[in-house]
Order: C-alpha cells, then sequence, then structure tokens
C-alpha cells in the first residue's frame, strides 16, 4: 500500500492547518428545540405554584395560630369579666350606699340652698355693738322664705343690689339716740347686711332699749352643700 505525499503548501503554517473553524450550525430539528423549552418552562411553572402554595400554607398556619391566640385572650378576658362581676356583688351595699348618699347630698343641697353663716353673722353685727358703745341683748334672724303676707308694695328700697334672703330684729340697749344712729350706720358698712333701720326706742332709768331690723342678702349664703363658707361656721 502506498501513500501519495502531497506537498506542502509553503504559504500555510502548521498552526493555521491544525487550527479550528469556528463555523456552527444547529442541526437539531424544532420539535426537540421546542420539546426541552416546554419541558423547561414547565419545570419554572411547578415550581413557583409550589412556591405559592407554600406560602399560602405557612400564612394559613399563621393565621390559624393568630386565631387561637385570639380566642384564647378572649377567653381569659371573659373570664376575668365574670370574676369582676361576681366581686361587684360582694361590695353591691356599698355602691348602694355610696348612691344613696349622692341622692341625699342632691336633696340636701337643694333643701339648704339658703344656708348661711350664722356664727358668721352674728360675730359681725355683735363686733359693729361693741364698736358703737351699743350693747346686743338678742338677735333673731327669718328666712325671706317663710315671710307671710308681704306684698311688693311692703318691699322698700334696698341699699344693695344683692337680693334679700333674710331679716333679722335686732333688740339691744344704748345710752343715748346718737350712739343708736352711730350702730346703724355701722350695720350698713357690715358686709352682707343691707337697709337697717330703727323701729322701736324707748328710754328707761336713762337707758334706751331699742329694736331695729335689716336684711341679709344673697352674698351671705353659703354652707356644706352649697358655696363653702369662707369664715366658717353655720
Amino acid at each position: 500500500m502506498t501513500t501519495a505525499l502531497m506537498p506542502l503548501d509553503p504559504a500555510v503554517s502548521p498552526q493555521q492547518i491544525s487550527r479550528v473553524l469556528t463555523i456552527r450550525a444547529n442541526l437539531l430539528p424544532e420539535e426537540i428545540t421546542a420539546g426541552r423549552n416546554t419541558r423547561r418552562l414547565r419545570i419554572v411553572v411547578i415550581g413557583a405554584v409550589v412556591v405559592v402554595v407554600a406560602l399560602l400554607g405557612a400564612w394559613y398556619a399563621l393565621a390559624v395560630q393568630q386565631k387561637q391566640l385570639a380566642d384564647q385572650d378572649f377567653a381569659d378576658v371573659t373570664d376575668q369579666v365574670n370574676v369582676e362581676r361576681n366581686n361587684q356583688k360582694k361590695y353591691q351595699p356599698l355602691t348602694q350606699t355610696i348612691t344613696q348618699k349622692a341622692t341625699i347630698d342632691k336633696q340636701l343641697k337643694t333643701l339648704l340652698a339658703k344656708d348661711l353663716s350664722w356664727a358668721a353673722m352674728l360675730d359681725s353685727l355683735r363686733a359693729a355693738g361693741d364698736a358703737s358703745q351699743v350693747k346686743i341683748t338678742s338677735i333673731d334672724g327669718t328666712l325671706a322664705a317663710e315671710e307671710t303676707g308681704a306684698t311688693d308694695a311692703d318691699i322698700l328700697p334696698s341699699t344693695s343690689d344683692a337680693n334679700t334672703v333674710a331679716t333679722l330684729t335686732i333688740v339691744g340697749t344704748a345710752p343715748d339716740k346718737k350712739t343708736i344712729a352711730n350702730y346703724i350706720v355701722a350695720l350698713g358698712e357690715v358686709e352682707n347686711v343691707a337697709n337697717p333701720y330703727l323701729t322701736t326706742a324707748t328710754k328707761n332709768d336713762n337707758v334706751l332699749t331699742f329694736t331695729l331690723n335689716a336684711d341679709v342678702t344673697s352674698t351671705a349664703l353659703c354652707g356644706r352643700f352649697t358655696t363653702p363658707c369662707t369664715t366658717g361656721g353655720k
């Protein structure tokens, strides 16, 4: 067997002779390529579905757990409410007492709407008498609402803008008429007192016994169940 050797082309180097050509061609049929792409797409879709189902399952499990916790909290709160209701039954008498006290306080507030500090009032009247050298023997007070038979024509003009809530009848002794007059002037300057005027004055053994009237204005109203008194007393 003989082999004929071709002479080497001096223009082509050995490296060029052994070089692999870069020409490529896809000889697979289109059906095979489409089938592969379809399988890949199916795997991707199945994977996405599995992930979504897994996420939904996790979310459902979390929702179930949260609902169980909420139901447990609701049951605990319900138990606490029932316990408190049972405890309220123990303190029901106390609650009724507090309610009754509030009702009584409201009634007293209405009943004693014209309450005033008589102790402070009497101290002021006596102090005015001592300053005028008048000796007070008795002081009587009558609430205006208790007066009967009075009409608008019987009411004299007042020296105060406040309403009259009570009238005072003061009996005392003085050495002369000037002293009585000074006491009437002093009464006019007493807080919460208005319209002092003399009604009778009789002389006996060089001593004048007098009777005068005065009004108590609404600015004197105060008490435990109304406006607190600044001077105390009743």
